[in-house]
């Protein structure tokens, strides 16, 4: 009696209990009466001219046979079945992943659904006209994704879940099945395998080596100091020519002259190759790059030591926000109302505009561009190979970048064994625009938000394109200072000025996180136009170069700012950064801003988060010591600021990997996702050691030895 079992725990699609009111108790209950009594309801008309085989046949129709044993009462078993809270959003229904997937004929498989929650007078709930469940089901491992959807028509039909003749039911044409390996096995793999194993073999090596010379210097002093000019050890062993050209006694003969000269140029050749593998191994060393990572240092007075704490904290930010984000995604999330109701915190405003983590970045890149050129162009008299500081950061990206795209395409699909594990495996962008993001036009192309391969790398696209156009500024502030300041004054007027045109032309909503609580805010494409368009996005990296500039002016003056003007800059300072953070709270209160509060948000919030970042800086490096201060330049933040590149790549692939071996609705509290976040921020910045040792640390010191310094 498995399926009469079965059927009192599935009230699949029950979210028509919600017709309203009294009658809700009596719509909870009646599609589970109908089912026990065999009551035959029509169901939604679904595509069902696939061609179903004979095996596949035999095989499912023994699930819904009442004589059902074996294995098939195990995959029935495994079905997924509606739990409690169908009116709050529990509507994965994943059933048991593992208990289906090791079942010899049968294989797990999700399946998407749609109720019409506009027929059911639900369609108040989240604003939803229709709302969206994913079921797990267990059909014979015989059957491809097509035909288990074509044989879905008579699984519904079997469990009468169709209700008052109401078309409630629409069935994805897409349901997605999960086997071993979750995608094939191909030739991008195969590389990105043999890649891995180069980079290891090199790493071994490489300390191999390091630890070999290390020891023998320590043993014999001077034994290996080639490298500072001196040949004497090479020498030894060699035939000592005597007064009369004699070798050891003997005269030596013509042909051993020739002999030697060959011997001596082969073995040139070979030492100069060996010295080239020794190199390039030190190079890739582990316990070297290691050591690199790890270095405190000496402080200069002309650093701004509290960059390392600024940028820690921005890219610990940035993981916050998405450790909350990402499982919106998911889209198993079992507690909607308590997960909207998060975004009434005071505090919780913090995760919500974790979208400024991402300007903090574009302030501390236009800062330090700016100042370490202007340094640079002084001391070199105002001449600079621009086109090679573009190369050169071209090649210090770049090759990262690669290790992170074929870590996403060829590695990351195979962590993922959970029933979303079939649907978080594609890369249906990669193959496509995978070539974009060598060129960073990733945020122009292709146009839709969040279509490119790594579609969080549309930040490195802008960046690399306010750099590209940063010469032009810092050469104008080198040479004309108020030309380069206007030119930054115009770039800022202009990005404000289409922000708010953009906003009110398309009826953009303040904030992205504003749409939340309505999705229909969001009127037009809001990602591509606004978030990662970098004429939208430029005013921190403006902001940045302009304190760049102040400070590259006050480099060598010695003053320290009094207690009334820190008193009073922090004062201010605060003020807009709180105004910033918090300034959209009401509208997830109930209170709306409105268009004319969107355009002004819209236009200023940017820059306002980078003239709030630009105090800091400017208190901690001109101020007298504080909290603040020491806090951001602790020395702590120094090793972990030489991760943030390579977290930034990695860390959105961890939380990937974590959702897709979930094998359970994701429910949402505070206290949960900190445990997520602490784990996705101590995992995420291991992985970064381990890029950034393999290949960001070794190709660095490769550039420095085949390329010329700048």
């Amino acid at each position: 009696m498995i399926e009469r079992t079965f059927f009192f725990g599935l009230l699949v699609l029950a979210a028509q209990s919600a017709s309203a009111g009294a009658n809700i108790a009596a719509d909870l209950y009646r599609p589970l009466y109908e089912a026990q009594i065999g009551a035959k309801v029509p169901v939604t008309d679904l595509n069902t001219n696939t061609s179903i085989s004979n095996n596949c046949s035999l095989v499912f129709d023994g699930l819904l046979n009442k004589a059902t044993r074996g294995e098939a009462v195990l995959a029935l078993d495994s079905f997924g079945k509606p739990g409690a809270g169908l009116l709050v959003g529990n509507w994965a229904w994943f059933g048991h992943f593992t208990e289906c997937s090791n079942l010899q004929d049968y294989k797990y498989c999700l399946l998407s659904m749609e109720v019409n929650a506009k027929e059911l007078h639900m369609d108040g709930l989240l604003k939803l006209e229709k709302i969206p469940i994913e079921w797990g089901i267990c059909p014979p491992r015989d059957c491809s994704t097509e035909e288990v959807v074509g044989k879905i028509q008579e699984l519904l039909d079997f469990l009468h879940l169709s209700y008052g003749g109401i078309n409630l039911v629409n069935v994805s044409a897409a349901a997605t099945c999960v086997e071993k390996p979750v995608v094939p096995y191909d030739g991008g793999f195969i590389i990105t395998m043999l890649i891995c194993a180069v980079l290891g073999l090199l790493m071994t090596a490489g300390t191999i080596i390091d630890v070999i010379e290390t020891n023998l210097k320590k043993e014999h002093d001077g034994a290996l100091s080639v490298q500072s000019g001196d040949i004497a050890p090479l020498m030894a062993g060699q035939p000592k020519e005597g007064a009369n050209g004699e070798v050891n006694g003997d005269v030596r003969p013509e042909a051993y002259y020739q002999l030697a000269q060959v011997e001596t140029g082969w073995r040139r050749v070979v030492k100069k190759f060996l010295s080239g593998v020794r190199l390039i191994c030190l190079d890739f060393a582990f316990n070297r790059n290691l050591a690199k990572l790890m270095k405190i240092g000496t402080t200069h007075k002309r650093n701004i030591d509290c960059l390392n704490g600024i940028r820690v904290l921005s890219m610990f930010w940035v993981i916050l926000g998405h450790v909350y984000f990402f499982p919106t995604t998911y889209k198993a999330i079992m507690n909607y109302p308590d997960a909207l109701g998060l975004t009434k915190n005071f505090l919780f405003q913090i995760v919500l505009n974790g979208f400024f983590s991402v300007d903090s970045f574009f302030f501390l890149s236009g800062l330090l561009v700016c100042y370490l050129t202007l340094v640079r162009l002084e001391s070199k008299n105002g001449q600079l190979p621009w086109a090679w500081l573009i190369v050169h950061r071209y090649l210090r990206l770049t090759p990262v970048l690669i290790a992170a795209m074929l870590i996403w395409m060829y590695i990351a699909p195979y962590t993922l064994w959970g029933p979303k594990a079939g649907v978080l495996a594609q890369r249906p962008f990669c193959p496509t625009y995978w070539w974009t993001n060598l060129l960073y036009i990733q945020n122009f192309y292709p146009y839709k938000f969040g279509h490119a391969c790594i579609a969080w790398t549309w930040y490195l696209a802008n960046d690399m394109q306010f750099f590209i156009i940063s010469p032009f500024i810092i050469y104008a502030l080198y040479r004309i200072p108020f030309l380069g300041l206007g030119l930054i004054g115009a770039l800022l007027a202009t990005s404000m000025a289409v922000a708010g045109a953009l906003t009110a032309v398309h009826d953009f909503p303040a904030s992205a996180t504003s749409a939340i609580l309505d999705p229909t805010q969001i009127a037009g494409d809001f990602g591509s136009m606004m978030y990662q368009a970098p004429h939208i996005r430029i005013p921190p990296y403006l902001i940045g170069m302009l304190l760049g500039y102040v400070m590259y002016r006050f480099k060598d003056r010695n003053f320290t700012l009094n207690r009334v003007q820190l008193a009073v800059g922090w004062f201010l300072a605060t003020g807009i950064g709180m105004s910033t953070l918090f300034g959209l709270m009401r509208n997830f209160r109930g209170h709306e801003t409105g268009e004319a509060g969107n355009i002004v948000y819209a236009m200023l919030s940017r820059t306002a988060w980078a003239s709030f970042l630009a105090w800091v800086v400017v208190a901690c490096r001109f101020g007298t010591p504080g909290w603040v201060s020491n806090f951001l330049c602790w020395r702590f933040w120094i090793p972990l600021s030489r991760l943030t590149y390579t977290a930034y790549l990695l860390h959105p692939i961890v939380i990937n990997t974590f959702l897709g071996n979930l094998a359970t609705s994701y429910f949402v509290s505070n206290v949960l996702q900190v445990f997520y976040f602490f784990g996705a921020l101590v995992v995420s910045y291991l992985c970064a050691i381990v890029l950034s040792l393999a290949v960001e640390f070794p190709l660095a010191n490769l550039e420095k030895h085949l390329l010329p310094s700048m």
